[in-house]
Parts: C-alpha cells; structure tokens; sequence
C-alpha cells in the first residue's frame, strides 16, 4: 500500500529539480507508457482511488472548483471509472467496444459518441493525449510504497491540442497545455498527476483547467470483477443521461422523503436534513457570478430575517466554487443564514444541480415538497412555501 503523505512529499519536493530534455527522457517515458498499456490490457486487476482537485477558471464566469474521489478498476482493456462526491456521479464503464455512461442506482444509460477520436479510449487522468517525444525528466525517486518499494520517476510533457464535439453546432478545443506525471517505473502505472491546460469552447471564451490527481490506495494482480464492465441490469438505453433539474426532481421526488445530506457550512458546523424536521427547509443552490443568484438575494434574506429561527431554515449551497471566493463575496454581501460549499463537501446526486438558482422546499416532515429555478424570480417561491408548512403572516 503507498503512503499518501509520502507520496504528496516526495512528489512536491522534486518539483524545483529539471534535468535537460533529450533522448533518453523521451525513450523511458514511451517506455513507461508501453508498460501501462501492457497492465491495462492484462488479464490482472488495476484498482486506484484517486483524490481529485479540479479548478476552472471561466473567462465569463469566474473561479470554479470540484474535489471528488475517483476510483478506476482496469482489465483487459475494458476499464470503469466511478466519481464519488462530485464529476455529477456518472459511472463510465468501456466493455472493450463501447462507452458507457450511467448513474449510481439510476434507471439510465447511454452510449458515449467517440466524435472525432476513434481510438479505444481510457479512463482518466490516462485519457490525456501527450507527445511523448517532447517529455522531460523531472526526478528519479522512490514511489512511497510500504513494504517493498518500486522506484518512480516524474515527467512533465506537453499535451496535444484536441478538438471534441460538444453542443450540436460547437467544439470544445484544447490549445494547449503540459501533465506533470509521477509513475512507477515496473508497471508505468500513473500515481500522482498534475495537468494544466487552456481550452476554448464555443462563443464562451477561454478556460483554464488544473487538475491534481493523487492516488490514495491502489492494488495490482488480482482476478478481476468482470461484471464492473458491463452495464447494470434493469437499465434501459437512452440517447443522454436525463439532468438533475427542476422537472426531473419534481417528476421522481416529490412528495417523497428528501435524499438526506449531512455536510459542514463554511463555519465548519454540521448540517444535517434529518435534524431539521419540525422546520420548513429552502434549499439555495447558487454562485457568485449568477446574475439571477444576486438578483434574489435580497428577497431570500428578507424571509430568513422575518421567518428564520422560527419555523423555516435557509442553506445556502454555493455550487463549485473555492472558499476564498466565496468568503470574499459574502464579506461584501453578508448572508444571516448558512452556507455550504458544494466543493468541500458530498451532496447527495439528486442535489447536484447544473441550472442555477435552484430552489428545493422540504416540508416540516422531511418530504421534498417541489423544485424551482430561480432565474425566474421569486414569483413561485413564497406560494411553495406556504403549501410546505411555511406559516407566513
């Protein structure tokens, strides 16, 4: 088993040592690569838990930032990959001819159009396409193994620009960027990856992307599950995964018990649904860059200063953005109830909300009473409230 505070130490520590590009460089890091290939399409198991620190920066719209745990199994060629506690929670899984992607207990699936890259694909971080030939050694150093440790060795290499299909009429298209990877020199298995990239997409401008990929438990040479590589039974095929919105929450949750969700505000104090009971609880999914998010603020302090503390209870879940951020804005434009970090903490998949504001009312019983997006306004809000118990005067 690594020891992950090694592995972090051992990898920032040979940051500041470069040794010159060349040949030799180019040939370990090809080769390093062959051998993954080799792992991957053995008939023994790779399993890897990754802890992930994804951070965007949105020429239109500010800091955005994910943390979540990755968990890759690999075999034969065929590959699944699942993201707890964020990435949306979509499970994909390659059988070795398709890609598929579905979700954890969900009653969908879709097949994944390769678009213009018709080459097997694989999993990330592995997905990255690299030029090799321009790869440069960093460090030679040990992985952080116990017991009998491997060497590794850190490389930084250029990404190749990409061009990908996304909305109908749009590409998304990678100009330029380099991964940092820490590998083990017998297997070529990554171990701790860093990538940085700038990406264009559409009529929406520039984007920078960093990403940090650091394993936290892995192991290697054991028969594998096969069944991780087929699709679920009880799932039907759809052309895409139907988003967690407004109409699909109204559609499969309300008037049932509400996915209960345990987190901690920015204060560090605990928050849990189940606790809540006996109150009216308004849910407030937003940013700091969402123009209808601002708009509304003013209204939702208004009804937690007259109606808070007694028989409704307002949380604030800023969706995908770091703690300075948000702390800087709420130092300008305070808010007297709590507010959560959707980046720092686990949300349940039904709250993990793509359109913003959106709004969730939760009864006194714990039933989830209905869902609005706010960009509309208020105009429906206080109408729900008062059906979910709330006693206006």
């Amino acid at each position: 088993m690594i020891s992950a505070k090694n592995l972090i130490f051992l990898f920032l520590l040979s940051i500041a040592t470069l040794t010159a590009p060349g040949a030799p460089a180019e040939s370990a890091a090809n080769d390093l690569w062959a051998k993954f290939r080799a792992v991957q399409q053995g008939p023994r198991a790779l399993h890897q838990e990754f802890e992930v620190t994804k951070h965007v920066s949105v020429a239109y719209g500010g800091d955005r930032v994910a943390r979540f745990q990755l968990i890759l199994d690999l075999s034969q060629g065929k590959w699944r990959a699942d993201p707890v506690g964020g990435a949306r929670e979509q499970i994909r899984v390659f059988d070795g001819d398709d890609l598929f992607v579905f979700e954890s207990e969900g009653k969908e699936y879709a097949r994944v159009k390769r678009g213009f890259d018709k080459e097997k694909p694989l999993p990330e971080p592995y997905d990255t396409k690299l030029d090799w030939n321009k790869a440069k050694e960093l460090e030679s150093l040990p992985c952080g193994f116990s017991g009998k440790d491997h060497g590794c060795v850190i490389f930084e290499v250029p990404i190749k620009p990409w061009i990908r299909p996304d909305t109908p009429g749009s590409v998304i298209n990678m100009t330029g960027g380099t991964i940092r990877i820490m590998a083990d020199t017998e297997t070529g298995i990554w171990l701790r990856v860093h990538i940085s990239a700038d990406v264009e997409r559409g009529n929406a401008g520039g984007s920078r992307y960093e990403l940090n990929y650091t394993v936290k438990q892995m192991s290697y040479g054991a028969a594998p599950d096969m069944t991780l590589f087929k699709i679920p039974d009880g799932l039907h095929e759809v052309e895409k995964l139907t988003p967690w919105n407004e109409a699909r929450i109204k559609k499969e949750l309300a008037g049932k018990p509400a996915p209960n969700m345990q987190v901690k505000d920015l204060h560090g104090s605990p928050l849990s649904l189940a606790e809540l009971k006996g109150s009216t609880v308004l849910l407030d999914f937003w940013t700091t860059w969402c123009p209808p998010c601002q708009a509304d603020a003013s209204s939702l302090e208004k009804l937690h200063r007259k109606y808070g503390g007694t028989n409704l209870r307002i949380i604030g879940i800023s969706v995908d953005e770091d703690r300075d951020t948000v702390e800087k804005y709420l130092n300008k434009h305070p808010h007297g109830y709590p507010v959560v970090l959707s980046s720092e903490n686990q949300l349940p998949r039904a709250y993990q909300v793509d359109a913003l504001p959106t709004y969730l009312i939760i009864d006194p019983d714990g039933v989830l009473v209905t869902a609005e997006e706010g960009d509309q306004g208020f105009t429906r809000l206080r109408k729900d409230l008062e059906k979910a118990g709330l006693k206006a005067e």
